[in-house]
């Protein structure tokens, strides 16, 4: 399975490079997921580039790793940019983590990785 994270740039632009550093230094889901940062690629205005995260994960366990660092991550952080999560063609947009938010991102990979 292919996740996709993604955050507007702007102000933000250190937002996504925070969470891939965090990301790749979590031993466990470096284990079973590979991460790597996408070129950031233009979504329609002069300004509005979108940095990208993906993750190509082929276990469960490393979808459980994937959410649990980055609730982590948002808990230690002030409050910043949104972050969307995209899996094939469904999106979900979290701007914390609360357990909603959480929620939301589990529902969303077990969605899709049931199909």
């Amino acid at each position: 399975m292919r996740i996709q994270v993604s955050v507007e740039t702007g102000d933000s632009g250190t937002v996504i490079t925070d969470l891939y550093r965090w990301l790749r230094q979590d031993d466990e889901l470096r284990r079973h997921a590979e991460v790597r940062l996408l070129p950031a690629r233009q979504t329609g205005g002069f300004m509005n580039a979108v940095e990208i995260i993906e993750l190509v994960v082929g276990q469960g366990v490393a979808v459980a790793n994937f959410v649990v660092a980055y609730a982590v991550w948002r808990q230690g952080r002030a409050a910043t940019a949104p972050v969307t999560i995209t899996v094939g063609e469904v999106s979900v947009t979290v701007t914390d983590g609360s357990e909603e938010a959480i929620r939301r991102i589990v529902d969303l990979l077990q969605s899709e990785s049931d199909r």
